[in-house]
């Protein structure tokens, strides 16, 4: 995979130069009591109130979810984001009865999981159920959802509507298990790429069912100069998840700019100016750091392979260096 990491030095500079130029054992859930009724932000995910740094497990798609908790525990990481989709660690079919199996083997390695990664688009779709409930029964009170695009530019409007139906559907299943689901901003023609839509679409829903899943990257791919500050000071009261990559632009083969997944530390994300908003709302939900430039699906024990944990490791420590600097770890 093309990262601004494997590039030569002067090119890499290059590209951020012109870059900088350019842009500037399970029980049934239960539905939550009255006494348990929502608050007026997401919940946090961890009960000492500050943040959870997990790594998103799509890093390590390669090997199954049985030899991920010595990994994680070499690498220094005490959280993951579990994937529960299609191709993923958990298969949806099977998420019954992997995805306890799984939470076991984390927790015998002191490993936490605070939220799930699903491609759950609509509430009524096999498994959706299935997952959100099972989840809660391990007290997994995050889920991240799947996507939706904007499939035809003439129809923004009636693709919202469609959405906004969807999602409340999602948010009713989730309120019912006591599961916050979390709305991914990804970058490119999708529903949530400009952020504004997402506002749109959150208001009204249950901030305790449903909110704003947060990326960093993905957001700074929209609007590297200040549209990511936009984004992020409009959806801050709705955030319960937060993504982390870093990103630039730079040139395909046929010229384009294109944004290209790299090093933390190394591209466009303003960590800092992000991580310092994020600590002064209190946010405390789930930091799920997600490294996707690497060789993640090559075989194990391949260079790549090995290229690829090497990149793992340098991002845990960049990240919890980054949390610690601006007093979020």
């Amino acid at each position: 995979m093309r990262s601004y990491d494997v590039m030569p030095a002067c090119s890499r500079r290059d590209v951020l130069k012109s870059a900088s130029v350019l842009v500037g054992g399970l029980v049934a859930g239960t539905p939550l009591a009255a006494s348990e009724s929502p608050a007026s932000k997401p919940p946090a995910a961890d009960a000492s109130g500050r943040p959870r740094m997990c790594l998103f497990s799509k890093a390590l798609q390669n090997r199954p979810f049985t030899e991920l908790p010595p990994m994680l525990t070499e690498f220094g990481v005490d959280a993951v984001d579990l994937t529960c989709r299609p191709g993923g660690h958990v298969l949806p079919e099977r998420v019954t009865d992997d995805l306890p199996q799984a939470f076991a083997m984390f927790k015998a390695a002191s490993i936490a999981v605070p939220m799930i990664t699903t491609a759950i688009t609509d509430a009524h779709e096999p498994h959706a159920e299935a997952t959100i409930r099972t989840a809660a029964a391990l007290g997994i009170r995050h889920a991240k959802i799947g996507y939706y695009r904007y499939r035809d530019l003439s129809r923004i409007h009636e693709t919202m509507a469609d959405v906004k139906g969807k999602i409340r559907d999602i948010a009713a299943l989730c309120s019912q298990y006591g599961v916050t689901a979390g709305f991914h901003n990804h970058s490119g023609v999708y529903v949530g790429a400009p952020m504004w839509d997402l506002g749109q679409l959150l208001e009204g829903l249950d901030p305790r069912a449903i909110g704003s899943y947060f990326d960093l990257g993905h957001a700074t791919a929209e609007g590297g100069l200040g549209g990511w500050q936009i984004g992020l000071n409009l959806l801050l009261d709705r955030i319960s998840i937060v993504g982390i990559k870093d990103m630039a632009y730079m040139r395909d083969e046929n010229g384009r700019w294109r944004p290209v997944w790299g090093p933390l530390g190394e591209g466009m994300v303003r960590f800092d100016e992000a991580f310092t908003i994020l600590k002064e709302a209190h946010f405390a939900g789930p930091i799920a750091l997600h490294v996707e430039y690497g060789a993640y699906t090559a075989p194990v024990g391949s260079d790549e392979d090995r290229r690829n944990i090497a990149f793992i490791r340098r991002d845990v420590a960049t990240l919890k260096k980054l949390l610690q600097d601006c007093g979020l770890a």
